[in-house]
């Protein structure tokens, strides 16, 4: 993105040849990979004329002016519907741009349309039997892979390059999930790091808005054009933490086998890995977790789980119908014991002075469309970042056997989105290919 910025701003393209190649290529591809839930070529390329025509008078916006960009469908546009990936929504039209469409109008980005998700953002496989599953470029051309989610229609846009960033949200992992299977960079911010006013909510308490990218450099300068430049640019340290042996025995082989070489490899670099262990196991931050995202998804969506013959995904409505009956008392609870982890988690963090955490997105590859198991999702080791209110940023890491990406985590802690960015880009420069 920062070739494309300078290309714009010594004359080699325009921001309108730019877009239109965008939406040609969407014209000539998203049949096959079924990313865009609606296109606005109109008023994208209107756009387009607008920041040509302002960085010819020398009002530059800055590294994002000029770029097309598409949103999960769960941002407002204002005149455009907000589905949420819900045909009980294809009448919810916003009456005004939500707060982070106004910052990438600021900021001069050119919005070319909106991205499929798991209905409600609540599935992390990525499928949606009523709006469309989109179809994961990566893998063999015999396996359909699973795309992940619920951001999937933004993976594969940035993954089969008809855009060059995209906007998702993430709860439990449904930034890094996708991003992860379809071989990308996604980064989860702290929650309302980019704020959140004017996006259909799942969970109010765990929700991040997130970056659906080509490559770290292209993360950081997305967030620091939406949230504003660091304060300060000091170094954040070289010191890893990395889970125990026994938190990692559900790992598939080859992700095992990559992320071993990815930690010698950065032992060799010159980092310390320092054993790290959250404040419970892995296992028991799906209780908490679902208390608090099923119940708030269930309070937003209420009004449909009623009607049995409501078009809502099978894999989702038991889950909103079941989280309706969830005592008061359990629900704060979870709210209280995430607020007890939160501290436990800084505290150790300062103890261990450790820059950032490394760790696997999910335990296994991106499986075949046909093979998802529906009572199970892969988010073992993405949900407790979300609950812990962090920040956390999937890489790609190589390929497995079968051609399926592989990918790795560094989590950082709440708040301190910009240095751990910064250790991202640190990281990679010491491992370069394959990541």
């Amino acid at each position: 993105m920062a070739e494309l910025a300078s290309a714009l701003r010594d004359g080699t393209i325009t921001s309108q040849s730019l877009t239109q190649e965008c939406l040609q290529r969407i014209t000539a591809h998203d049949g096959h990979c079924k990313s865009f839930l609606a296109v606005y070529p109109q008023e994208a390329l209107a756009a387009a004329a607008r920041a040509d025509e302002e960085l010819r008078a020398g009002h530059d916006r800055g590294p994002l002016h000029g770029i097309p960009v598409a949103l999960k469908d769960l941002v407002d546009i204002e005149g455009k519907p907000t589905t949420a990936g819900s045909p009980l929504l294809a009448g919810n039209t916003a009456r005004q741009d939500a707060a982070i469409v106004r910052r990438i109008a600021e900021a001069g980005g050119i919005v070319v349309g909106k991205t499929h998700l798991v209905q409600f953002a609540l599935g992390a496989w990525g499928t949606n039997p009523h709006m469309g599953t989109p179809r994961n470029p990566c893998g063999r051309p015999d396996a359909v892979l699973a795309p992940g989610g619920s951001s999937s229609g933004s993976a594969v846009a940035v993954a089969a390059h008809l855009v060059p960033w995209a906007v998702g949200s993430d709860t439990g992992g449904s930034v890094r999930v996708p991003a992860a299977f379809c071989g990308i960079v996604g980064f989860k911010p702290t929650i309302d790091a980019l704020p959140r006013t004017g996006v259909y909510a799942l969970s109010k308490t765990l929700d991040s808005l997130g970056l659906l990218v080509s490559s770290v450099d292209d993360a950081r300068l997305c967030f620091e054009a939406l949230a504003g430049a660091p304060a300060a640019t000091a170094a954040s340290g070289r010191r890893l933490g990395v889970l125990e042996p026994a938190e990692l025995a559900a790992l598939e082989p080859a992700l095992a086998r990559s992320l071993a070489d990815l930690l010698r490899r950065l032992e060799r670099a010159g980092w310390t890995l320092v054993p790290f262990r959250f404040p419970a196991p892995l296992a028991e931050f799906k209780e908490p977790t679902n208390a608090i995202m099923i119940t708030e998804g269930a309070w937003v969506n209420a009004r449909f789980l009623d009607d049995p013959d409501a078009p809502i995904d099978p894999a989702v409505r038991p889950r909103l119908v079941a989280a309706r009956a969830t005592p008061a008392m359990e629900y704060l609870q979870a709210q209280a014991t995430a607020a007890q982890w939160q501290q436990h988690f800084a505290a150790e963090m300062d103890r261990l002075d450790l820059a950032a955490l490394a760790m696997p997105v999910t335990a296994m590859a991106a499986p075949r469309l046909q093979d998802i198991d529906h009572g199970m999702a892969p988010v073992h080791f993405t949900r407790p970042i979300n609950l812990l209110a962090l920040c956390g940023i999937a890489l790609p890491a190589g390929q497995d056997d079968e051609d399926r990406p592989i990918g790795l985590q560094l989590v950082g802690r709440a708040g301190a989105d910009h240095a751990l960015l910064r250790v991202a880009q640190a990281a990679v420069a010491d491992l370069g290919a394959p990541l």
